[in-house]
């Protein structure tokens, strides 16, 4: 599982971190960050190892048009609840501890590695919550915030549907208004996560719908459609629970409102805007999704390391953490592992700087700052996750590929970080379309500021900028059409991804601290920039290739 000490070290060490504790009212230090990660690791033993186990083999069903959850998971929500471990990043007049987002991440990231399915139910609350705040009215405000800071209300989030998935603009659920003014939503979602559950009381989702404004009849709003008023069932109906290849615990549902009574949230027609408040917050949690997935395999690809034995020309055959390949995995792992938290910590501290720094000019490096790291953090999460999970099962062999070892599991609930909260695809297109040729560019030079005061006495960090620079660049450059830019848009994901890590590995590796801690996230950085330097030539040559690379698609059978 993550390792507390580590994620702490993180904290105290991520880019923002001094910032942040200037500007936050919550004080905290490192004694009171240790204390509460050791204290979700003793929760996480205590009810989540057992439940992630049960939830992978059993899973939830659906019965007589209510999904059941597994046997267990009332309870562990009951403790989580009991804990209070959503109040931790609440706000203050909410009844929460204003604490910073990185230290709900750790926390998050500590779930995620004993059971990743468990934390898709607490995410959307804390992000729902931020919603509400912001675009609910002081009747929704009052009535849904206290329940869903203590847990015993939940939320979703309803964009999906049957025939329009990420292209939001071809969805059919639409809401109007009666002859007394309450809404009432119809229409078919799919693909919401503990869409059902037994567990809370009430489940809010906060949905799109199509709606009529000023003489536009498909402008797209936002709304809370609640799946209960008491003791009487809103008009919403679980149509099924997908069968998926992981993550069984989480029912994936696909629900049917008819004439479903809910509140509009926010302005008519500025549903998507609005609802990009959830959608950051759930983007960067399926990062640290990523990060607890493969912070386990790690885990138990390292320890197995150590006892299993092959080879060596003694008569007792040498553990196989001393085979150079094995080393190289491992450390490759690391490397991934360790600057993909780095980044998670970056983001959150820079979100939680948009808001807190006392300064316009800090806030608006730091929201542009975030709005360039938040594709890369995303992609890189599910990315990371399924490749050491990948290593994890080479490592083990044979075993790793048997039920019998965890690993498996790693592997089928990584899969899916990739997808859900936009795919590689769209998060390319965010990027290259928005982040880098949009906006001025303000949130690319963001990042290439901030990263060059790290790359100051490490040329190959001020070799990867510059060349990003001039890829970047290449891409904006007139001539280029838009049909060049989509085909090397993964392409240059790729390279901005490479190049931050390279920026969080410079960070590590130029820690003072010399302790065990210290010298593995120097050593996970090094090998981050290694393979930073590896990748360069190929995804820069990639991002350029154009329309080029994919000219013989209509050949294909």
């Amino acid at each position: 599982m993550s390792n507390p000490e580590i994620l702490a070290r993180h904290i105290a060490i991520a880019y923002g971190a001094p910032e942040l504790e200037a500007a936050s009212d919550a004080a905290h230090d490192q004694a009171m960050v240790a204390d509460i990660l050791h204290s979700v690791s003793r929760f996480a033993d205590d009810h989540l190892v057992a439940l992630n186990h049960v939830g992978d083999r059993v899973g939830s069903r659906l019965e007589q048009g209510r999904v059941k959850t597994p046997a267990g998971h009332k309870q562990a929500w009951a403790a989580f609840r009991e804990g209070g471990w959503l109040l931790l990043d609440a706000r203050p007049e909410d009844g929460g501890m204003g604490l910073p987002s990185s230290l709900a991440s750790a926390v998050q990231e500590m779930l995620d590695s004993a059971c990743p399915a468990f934390g898709m139910m607490p995410v959307p609350i804390r992000a729902a919550l931020r919603l509400i705040k912001a675009f609910g009215d002081p009747a929704i405000q009052k009535e849904w915030v206290d329940p869903l800071t203590q847990g015993l209300w939940s939320t979703t989030i309803c964009i999906s549907e049957p025939d329009a998935g990420s292209d939001v603009r071809r969805i059919r659920t639409r809401a109007t208004q009666d002859d007394d003014g309450n809404w009432l939503v119809t229409g078919e979602k799919c693909w919401i996560s503990f869409g059902d559950q037994d567990i809370t009381d009430r489940i809010g989702h906060c949905l799109l719908a199509k709606t009529e404004v000023d003489g536009n009849p498909d402008a797209i709003s936002l709304f809370l459609v609640p799946d209960r008023f008491g003791d009487s069932r809103n008009n919403i109906t679980v149509r099924r629970v997908e069968e998926k290849l992981g993550l069984h615990l989480s029912p994936t549902c696909a629900l049917g409102f008819e004439e479903a009574t809910g509140f509009l949230l926010g302005e008519p027609g500025r549903g998507l805007q609005q609802l990009f408040v959830m959608i950051a917050q759930m983007r960067l949690a399926t990062a640290v999704q990523g990060a607890g997935i493969a912070a386990r395999a790690y885990a138990v690809a390292r320890q197995y390391a150590a006892e299993r034995r092959q080879g060596g020309s003694g008569t007792i055959a040498v553990v196989i953490e001393d085979h150079a390949d094995i080393q190289r995995l491992l450390l490759q792992m690391a490397g991934r592992i360790e600057t993909l938290r780095g980044l998670i910590h970056a983001t959150a501290n820079a979100l939680d700087l948009t808001e807190k720094s006392p300064d316009q000019v800090a806030r608006d490096h730091h929201a542009a700052l975030a709005s360039w790291l938040l594709p890369i953090v995303k992609t890189l999460g599910g990315e990371v996750a399924f490749s050491c999970a990948s290593d994890a099962i080479q490592i083990l062999g044979g075993a790793g590929y048997t039920k019998e070892w965890p690993v498996e599991q790693c592997l089928r609930d990584a899969r899916v970080l990739t997808l859900f909260e936009g795919t590689t695809g769209m998060q390319a297109q965010d990027l290259l379309f928005r982040r880098l040729l949009g906006g001025n560019g303000a949130a690319f030079r963001a990042f290439i500021a901030t990263a060059r005061k790290d790359a100051v006495g490490c040329d190959r960090l001020e070799t990867a900028l510059d060349r990003l620079e001039e890829v970047a660049l290449a891409l904006s450059a007139p001539g280029v059409t838009r049909r060049d830019q989509e085909a090397g848009a993964t392409a240059f994901l790729a390279l901005a991804s490479d190049v931050a890590c390279g920026w969080i590995g410079a960070r590590l590796e130029s820690q003072k601290t010399i302790d065990p801690i210290a010298s593995h996230l120097a050593a996970a950085g090094q090998s981050a920039l290694q393979e930073m330097d590896h990748g360069l030539l190929y995804q820069s040559h990639s991002a350029l290739c154009g329309a080029s690379s994919i000219s013989r698609f209509g050949d294909l059978i």
